[in-house]
């Protein structure tokens, strides 16, 4: 098991740790200090790359370092980070990797959403963060899991402190030893509320004032960066203050994942329930992650529906409506529809403006009226968008100091949002069309006219049409050699449908959906796979 590294208020991995190695780098500001890991080693040698201020102002609180093999990972919150990064110190990365992992060493950036930026920072590492980091991201429940002792057992639910999962610690034999410093855990008075997300936030409030005694389950779901882990954080903060005695838990699916096969793999399942089912309030996020996972969802399902049975309140968040988590058990989707669904649709034009008077109003960076405009016109996706745009554009201002007007805004943000945008591809487009319709791609390249393969087809060709901006011709020849006159017609056909606010219409998980709120959730999950 790979031990772990603390440096700069982050927690991270050695994931290639060398017996007996060690040296000695001089930290850029301070006296020369002792450096024990290869990762570590890695750290200042990136320092050193890129200079002090550069790496204090674009690395520390903003990005994640890992090592895999001979390649260094860097991971950054959003496309704009990316990208900026990749112009600037893509040398520098390749440089320091090739410096302490050898000459075949290489770099590689990627976007980690999880990574969010509160103001300027990034919260402290959480357990699930650790979870994640130190077993497979997917796991297959169907298949038998070998016992290899790798995990010891769970921590006990006899304290009943209303304690996070990111406070809990054990000293069993190859456990995680969590960091001291807590994850900061957002509230109510920091969500932006608007007409996008009004419903939620009124059941969360609601809930956290009397939790259990109604909207049980309460789901939210909606697009990657709308508010969803922000509300739950907020449910979770303000039942801690409101009700000191309740025992409440919060952790992403993929946490909950990690802890179920742990306890199978060391034959503790008992302490597991013990410790899952005895809680007054349980928080899950992102539970698009049980997808396929059958051992894992009947768990959850039996967890959440004992802990309704006993008045405990079960929040879940989703990045898609319960009817279209089509890899899930009918039983559990069901049961996430017995209580309140709530949708937070991308934030509308007003509460984009509010939450960009916000965030500016913390940064010393001074925004033209006319620039702020423009970014808010902009960045109409999500909140996470529209954040990392001002940051990035913080950061042009602390580099020289100008005023960030209009020409500046387009020039810095205008060529990075069309690359990120242009990172999808029709077969993206294919597969979640496909995955949403419970449909195959040779259905769609077929010659059949049924309307359970032509109105999916329609609708891929409308999302290809939009989202990768291919020409007809090229979208047509992929859906089955088609010429492009039958792509403008389905595109004007979908168009008129959304106009007209039509409901799906077949006998699918999707149905009862309008096409508008499909191809909404459709352009969410294409945008967090692009980017």
């Amino acid at each position: 098991m790979t031990q772990p590294v603390r440096h700069e208020d982050k927690l991270t991995f050695d994931s290639a740790p060398h017996a007996g190695s060690t040296a000695v780098l001089k930290h850029p500001e301070t006296t020369p200090v002792q450096i024990s890991t290869e990762l570590e080693r890695l750290i200042y040698a990136i320092r050193d790359a890129v200079g002090e201020q550069n790496y204090q102002h674009w690395f520390h609180k903003r990005t994640r370092f890992e090592i895999s093999g001979d390649r260094l990972i860097v991971r950054v919150p959003n496309p704009f980070i990316l990208n900026w990064l990749l112009r600037r110190f893509r040398t520098a990365l390749t440089n320091a990797a090739q410096l302490v992992l050898g000459p075949s060493a290489s770099s590689q950036l990627e976007v980690d959403e999880s990574l969010i930026l509160e103001g300027a920072s990034l919260p402290p590492a959480s357990a699930e963060d650790l979870s994640t980091s130190t077993r497979p991201s997917a796991i297959d429940n169907n298949v038998k899991l070998r016992r290899d002792g790798g995990t010891g057992p769970l921590p006990s639910s006899g304290n009943r402190q209303p304690l996070p999962l990111a406070a809990m610690e054990s000293d069993q034999p190859g456990s995680l030893s969590l960091p001291s410093n807590r994850r900061r855990f957002r509230c109510f008075d920091s969500f932006i509320s608007g007409e996008c997300n009004d419903l939620a936030v009124l059941a969360s409030r609601q809930i956290s004032a009397t939790p259990g005694e109604r909207y049980n389950p309460l789901f939210i779901y909606g697009g990657t960066g709308t508010g969803k882990t922000h509300l739950l954080e907020a449910i979770y903060t303000e039942v801690r203050r409101k009700h000191t005695s309740k025992n409440v838990m919060y952790l992403t699916c993929e946490a909950f994942t990690n802890y179920f096969t742990a306890a199978l793999s060391s034959r503790t399942v008992p302490s597991f329930r013990q410790r899952f089912r005895n809680v007054d309030v349980l928080l899950i996020d992102n539970i698009e992650f049980l997808d396929n996972k059958r051992a894992t969802q009947e768990e959850f399902l039996h967890t959440i529906t004992q802990l309704i049975d006993h008045g405990g309140q079960v929040v879940i968040s989703s990045d898609r409506h319960p009817r279209l988590l089509t890899k899930h058990r009918e039983e559990l989707t069901t049961r996430f529809m017995s209580g309140l669904v709530c949708r937070i649709e991308s934030p509308d034009e007003a509460t984009r403006h509010k939450l960009a008077r916000s965030l500016t109003a913390g940064m010393k960076a001074i925004f033209a009226d006319d620039a702020l405009e423009y970014i808010v016109r902009r960045c109409r996706r999500n909140t996470r968008e529209l954040q990392g745009a001002l940051n990035q554009l913080e950061g042009q201002f602390s580099l020289n100091g100008r005023r960030i007007t209009l020409s500046v805004a387009r020039e810095v943000l205008g060529e990075m949002a069309d690359e990120c945008r242009r990172l999808v591809r029709i077969s993206d487009v294919e597969k979640v069309v496909c995955e949403t319709f419970g449909v195959t791609a040779a259905d769609l390249r077929s010659p059949s006219r049924r309307k359970a393969i032509a109105l999916p087809r329609a609708i891929a060709m409308f999302m290809s049409r939009r989202m990768t901006k291919s020409a007809y011709r090229e979208i047509g020849m992929y859906f089955g050699g088609r010429d492009h006159s039958t792509v403008v017609a389905a595109e004007r056909k979908v168009a008129d449908w959304v106009t007209k606010g039509e409901a799906v219409g077949l006998p699918t998980s999707c149905t009862g959906r309008t096409i508008a709120e499909l191809i909404d959730e459709l352009e969410n999950r294409l945008q967090t796979l692009a980017c």
